[in-house]
């Protein structure tokens, strides 16, 4: 066959041979010359490693690592966000330090109990529970306030009753041998009222003079320290969180500090009106009324009978005639005397002329405490 033959028989067998040495190898050299072709076509179906050695783009895979992180961190921002509000529902509120005290302190003095309650000689009867916490003192109403006793404490330890060695000082040079501390509670309001029992009308100013505090803007004066709330739940425990307010009344030788602030006031410098709580917050010292009233009138009987505020007591009854009876009766009770005399008997000393044995109604008053 002619090499110029246009059926092209040689090239056809030089690629047919071709063809096997792919499938079953053959002379090195031309398999080698097929190499390129064979990883070309191979290149293909494959796809080129990253630069990080991850298939597929760089970017591309870290978006995709990314993404799941991302998600997974938003997820802990969301439950650790719920963690904290259910806390804050859960809790009620924010609660006041161990050494909570006042935004604003003021001091009175009353001259009606300085006169007839200087000292503990002239009063010498100690406070006690039912007289402090019993009575009207489990609800305070007053100023449209209606204020319920929540926490109590009465105490021999009067450094128990308040914070900061100043102050605990100037109660034991006082001579104080009793604190009645009690928690309130309204609907707007909280409030803690305090009495101590000192020596004197001058050992009480002292004390109040002691718990004089400095501004709540001077964060560099350290105070002197303050009352001891009570209570330990809320909304008690916000007393000191927000703008309170305390007064110190200065009574003979009894002090009463009172201590208000609205439920809602978390702000110490948002200052408001607290005048109407600290008046019925004031209502605390009532006790001390009872006792002026048994020292400027002995004739109606010492307030020291069993029960509560109306209850039975032994008092002095006035009988007629020219003497004066013993009686019995309750607190607003008539009592009979045996007096000397005949004539229609009265009130306080009895008028009745001639001689003779004379029963006639009188006015016999005994007050009792619970």
């Amino acid at each position: 066959m002619s090499s110029s033959d246009p059926s092209g028989a040689a090239p056809r067998a030089a690629a047919t041979g071709g063809r096997r040495r792919r499938n079953g190898g053959g002379d090195p050299g031309e398999g080698a010359a097929d190499a390129p072709r064979r990883r070309s076509g191979g290149g293909s179906r494959r796809k080129p490693e990253s630069a990080d050695g991850a298939g597929g783009s760089g970017k591309g895979g870290r978006r995709g690592k990314a993404l799941p992180i991302l998600l997974g961190a938003l997820g802990v921002a969301v439950v650790a966000l719920v963690g904290v509000l259910v806390w804050t529902f859960m809790s009620g509120g924010p609660e006041a330090p161990a050494q909570a005290r006042p935004t604003t302190y003021s001091v009175y003095a009353s001259e009606k109990f300085n006169d007839v309650l200087p000292s503990q000689e002239v009063d010498s009867r100690p406070l006690t529970e039912g007289e402090m916490f019993e009575r009207g003192n489990e609800e305070i109403d007053s100023q449209d306030i209606a204020f319920e006793l929540k926490a109590k404490s009465l105490t021999e330890d009067c450094s128990k009753a308040v914070w900061g060695s100043s102050v605990q000082k100037a109660l034991e040079d006082a001579g104080c041998t009793q604190a009645a501390s009690a928690a309130y509670d309204s609907g707007d309001y909280v409030g803690v009222a305090v009495l101590f029992n000192l020596r004197d009308a001058e050992a009480s100013q002292a004390v109040a003079d002691a718990m004089e505090q400095p501004l709540i803007s001077d964060e560099d004066e350290e105070s002197p320290g303050f009352v001891v709330n009570p209570a330990t739940e809320d909304p008690l425990t916000r007393l000191g969180t927000g703008f309170s307010r305390a007064e110190a009344s200065v009574s003979g030788h009894y002090l009463l500090v009172a201590w208000a602030q609205d439920k809602s006031s978390e702000d110490p410098t948002a200052r408001e009106d607290l005048t109407a709580p600290l008046i019925a917050l004031s209502g605390y010292q009532d006790p001390l009324y009872r006792r002026v009233v048994n020292l400027e009138r002995p004739d109606l009987g010492a307030d020291q009978g069993t029960g509560t505020e109306g209850g039975a007591g032994t008092g002095t009854g006035q009988g007629t005639g020219t003497e004066q009876g013993a009686g019995t009766g309750t607190e607003q009770g008539a009592g009979t005397g045996q007096g000397a005399g005949t004539g229609s008997g009265g009130t306080e000393q009895g008028a009745g002329t001639g001689t003779g044995t004379g029963t006639g109604t009188g006015t016999g008053t005994g007050t009792g405490t619970g």
